[in-house]
C-alpha cells in the first residue's frame, strides 16, 4: 500500500500528553457525632447488643489518657491565670508598701500597761480623765505627711487637752493612769523607739508632761552632747524612763505626749526625708514579787472564791476596789503632789 503525505506526517506527529493529575487532598478526618465518650454502662450495654467479647476496661485505658491530658492541660491554664492573679496582687501590695514608706511618718504610738500584774489589781489607763472606758491598752493616731517644725509651732496648751490632739506636723496625745485596787504598787514607765528609717531618730523629739512637768528627749548630737533644751535618749531604743516608787491607792498620774521632726536640729536634712518613727510606752510593775504564774492565777482564783480582790473571767474589766468611789484625775488623792492643781 502505497503511503501519501498526509499519512506520513499523521503517524509522525507525537502524541499528546496525557493531562497531569490533580494530587488528591488529604480528607481531614472528621468527627463522628456520636465519638464522645461513653460512660461504663453505656459501653457494656452496647457490646452486648453487638455480641462483642471486648472487655470494657481494655477500651477504657485506650482514651482516658487523653482525656487526663485534656484536663491536666486544662488545669494548667487555670493556675496560670491563677498564679497571674496572685501575682498582680502582690505587685498591688509592694506597691501600697512602697508608697507608705515614701512618706514621713510620726505616732503609731501605743500605750501599754501590764494586765498580769497592774490590771488586775486595779490599775487602768484611759484618755478620758472621768475613767468611763479604763483598759489596758491605748493607740494614738499616726501623723502622715508630716514635715519639720520648730518647737515654738507646739501649743502653749497642748499638755490641756486630752485623748489624741495630733497637729499638721506633730503627734500628741494625753492619757490618765489610776490606782483604784486595796493596795499600794509601784510600777515603771518606759517609752521606746520600736522602729525608725532613714535616720530620722536623729532628728525627732519626745517631749514628756508627767503630771505638768515637761522634759524633751532626743537623740545625742553628732559629738555626743545633748541636743539644745534637751535630754539624751537613754539608750538607741530607749527614750526615757519613770520610777513610780509609790503610786498609792486613790492615785492618779497624768502624761502627755508630744513628737515631732525639730526642723533647727543639725540632723535634720533632705537624706531623712520619706523616715519614719515609731514609739510605744510600757507601764510594767516594779516590786519584788517573783512568784511563779501558775501560784498568782491560784491567788487569783482563791481571791475570787473568797470575794476578795474578784477578777473578770475575760479579764477585760477594770475592776475598782476603792472604798472611797470613783477615783479620776479630779478627786485623785495625789492632787497636792503634781504641779497642776484639779
Amino acid at each position: 500500500m502505497t503511503e501519501t503525505p498526509d499519512t506520513i506526517l499523521q503517524d509522525t506527529q507525537p502524541a499528546p500528553d496525557p493531562k497531569p493529575e490533580k494530587p488528591k487532598r488529604k480528607q481531614k478526618k472528621r468527627r463522628r457525632k456520636d465519638d464522645r465518650l461513653l460512660r461504663i454502662e453505656e459501653l457494656e450495654q452496647l457490646l452486648a447488643e453487638k455480641g462483642g467479647d471486648v472487655d470494657p476496661e481494655t477500651i477504657v485505658s485506650m482514651y482516658m489518657p487523653h482525656r487526663k491530658r485534656k484536663l491536666m492541660g486544662a488545669a494548667l491554664l487555670r493556675m496560670d491565670k491563677l498564679w497571674l492573679w496572685f501575682l498582680a496582687l502582690l505587685l498591688v501590695v509592694a506597691a501600697l508598701f512602697i508608697a507608705a514608706f515614701m512618706q514621713e511618718k510620726m505616732g503609731n504610738f501605743t500605750i501599754n500597761l501590764n494586765r498580769l500584774e497592774l490590771f488586775r489589781k486595779g490599775i487602768a489607763i484611759d484618755e478620758d480623765p472621768y475613767f468611763s472606758k479604763p483598759t489596758a491598752r491605748l493607740t494614738a493616731a499616726t501623723v502622715v505627711d508630716a514635715t519639720n517644725i520648730s518647737a515654738d509651732e507646739i501649743p502653749a496648751d497642748v499638755d490641756k487637752i486630752d485623748g489624741g490632739h495630733n497637729g499638721e506636723n506633730y503627734m500628741a496625745y494625753t492619757y490618765y493612769v489610776r490606782n483604784a485596787g486595796k493596795e499600794d504598787v509601784s510600777y515603771v514607765a518606759s517609752i521606746t523607739l520600736d522602729a525608725c528609717s532613714k535616720g530620722a531618730e536623729e532628728a525627732v523629739r519626745v517631749a514628756v508632761w508627767r503630771n505638768g512637768k515637761k522634759t524633751v528627749y532626743a537623740y545625742p548630737s553628732a559629738t555626743g552632747e545633748p541636743e539644745k533644751d534637751c535630754v539624751n535618749f537613754e539608750s538607741p531604743t530607749t527614750v526615757c524612763t519613770f520610777y513610780e516608787d509609790e503610786f498609792l491607792v486613790g492615785y492618779v498620774n497624768r502624761y502627755t505626749i508630744v513628737i515631732w521632726m525639730e526642723g533647727e536640729d543639725p540632723e535634720c536634712v533632705d537624706k531623712i526625708v520619706g523616715g519614719s518613727v515609731e514609739f510605744s510606752m510600757h507601764i510594767e510593775a516594779d516590786d519584788d514579787n517573783q512568784d511563779s504564774l501558775l501560784v498568782k492565777y491560784v491567788q487569783d482564783i482563791w481571791d475570787t472564791l473568797t470575794g476578795d480582790k474578784p477578777i473578770s473571767a475575760a479579764g477585760n474589766d477594770a475592776p475598782n476596789y476603792y472604798k472611797g468611789g470613783e477615783v479620776n484625775w479630779y478627786n485623785r488623792r495625789n492632787a497636792g503632789n503634781t504641779e497642776e492643781e484639779p
